[in-house]
């Protein structure tokens, strides 16, 4: 048996939330194995701003602030503890355009989370854990070597070159910070070719599907018209020329978009629509229902430098509920060629949706739910784990371990 690990995730992502996040999946997945501190995306002054005034949902002040304690353990829906460190407000710097300015600030946001981190590593009685950055590089540097870590491993599940929340610093700092890890993690294939020449060390390790929230076992509700179906944000990924090209080919469906609302501009322009249904987030509980009632799931991707690198969450939700899915050619998707449909056009997009719709027998629905059992997210921490194994036994001379 593999000795446990103490392992430290500095988030970017926030434990808490309406859609699900690959770090949080697997970081509850590696506390059924081993110890996991799970540092919270770092709210800022400016989040408990919009929190006062609506606009953001789930930051707690009082925590932040420090009034109640950051520090807390949770016991998740499989009976494993996390422990949940929520930082102090950083001073928001991603609009600054100086880099020297921008640096300053990050160091110093790096130091209250090297205070805040280092206390509850005494109180959890961690010693040299294994530190895993999730897409936050920037403050990966700034914490470079301050929490006595055994090793330092970069996960990456986003081209952070294309993501708008860190443009002016996030490229710059993430090749300063590949130099510095012993190992990266990325999701797709496309974050494969762009990251290895760039580091001693990268492996893959796609993304999962839950298996308790997606039961393949859900019945389907009988209706009048087919419904067709986007579980996932409405952001700047989604191409809405295509979404409306197909929302007026087929008037007399029904099509529901279940997810966050990341930019209201598409959804306005959705409920255009009759036929149209936005939903926004829903608990995600309920999300294996929802899809469920999908017969067919989009993934109407904008095929750009931003995607290229994604390997989509819902495409194994969707399948695990035996759903057909018709997708864009946004990412390398050669995985699914079994049992996706891919349009390159919009006319092929269309076509393809058409094509679902009739091949859905039986046959087609176990095909899909046993390929997405394959990509469980257990699996995916089995794999993860071996990965952190091979990069320990590197750094200590010994053996390294074959995949289990």
């Amino acid at each position: 048996m593999a000795r446990k690990k103490q392992i430290v995730c500095i988030g970017f992502p926030k434990w808490e939330g309406d859609y699900m996040k690959s770090t949080v999946s697997l970081m509850s997945e590696l506390a059924k194995t081993h110890e996991v501190l799970y540092v919270d995306y770092p709210y800022t002054w400016k989040d408990l701003v919009f929190r006062i005034l609506g606009r953001e949902n789930t930051a707690s002040i009082p925590r932040v602030l420090g009034l109640q304690p950051r520090l807390r353990s949770k016991q998740l829906s499989e009976g494993q503890m996390i422990h949940l460190l929520t930082l102090p407000p950083f001073i928001p710097a991603n609009w600054m355009s100086s880099t020297r300015h921008y640096d300053r600030l990050l160091d110093f946001n790096g130091s209250v989370a090297q205070r805040a981190i280092l206390k509850a590593m005494t109180d959890l009685q961690f010693e040299r854990p294994i530190v895993i950055n999730a897409f936050n590089p920037a403050l990966g540097n700034a914490l470079l070597n301050k929490l006595g870590e055994r090793c330092l491993i970069y996960y990456c599940y986003d081209e952070i070159s294309a993501a708008q929340w860190i443009s002016k610093h996030g490229a710059r700092h993430e090749q300063r910070f590949l130099v510095e890890v012993d190992l990266t993690i990325v999701t797709s294939t496309g974050l494969l070719q762009t990251k290895t020449p760039n580091t001693s060390n990268c492996v893959m390790v796609k993304n999962g599907v839950s298996l308790t929230l997606f039961k393949g076992d859900i019945p389907r509700s009988a209706k009048r018209r087919p419904r067709i179906g986007y579980l996932g944000s409405l952001d700047e990924r989604v191409d809405i020329s295509l979404l409306t090209h197909v929302i007026k080919t087929f008037p007399v469906w029904e099509f529901q978009f279940v997810g966050r609302i990341v930019l209201p501009e598409l959804a306005a322009e959705l409920r255009r629509y009759p036929n149209v249904i936005v939903s926004g987030p829903r608990p995600l509980e309920d999300l294996g229902a929802i899809v469920a009632g999908f017969d067919v799931g989009l993934i109407p991707f904008k095929k750009n430098e931003l995607t290229a690198g994604i390997y989509p969450l819902k495409i194994n939700e969707y399948l695990a509920m035996g759903t057909p899915v018709v997708s864009t050619d946004f990412a390398d998707l050669s995985d699914f060629a079994s049992v996706a449909f891919v349009g390159t056009t919009k006319e092929e997009f269309v076509n393809s949706i058409q094509e679902a719709l009739l091949q859905n027998s039986a046959t087609a629905v176990r095909q899909r739910k046993s390929f997405a059992q394959s990509n469980s997210w257990t699996a995916r921490a089995q794999a993860f784990d071996v990965a952190l194994d091979q990069v320990l036994a590197v750094k200590s001379g010994s053996p390294i371990p074959v995949e289990r």
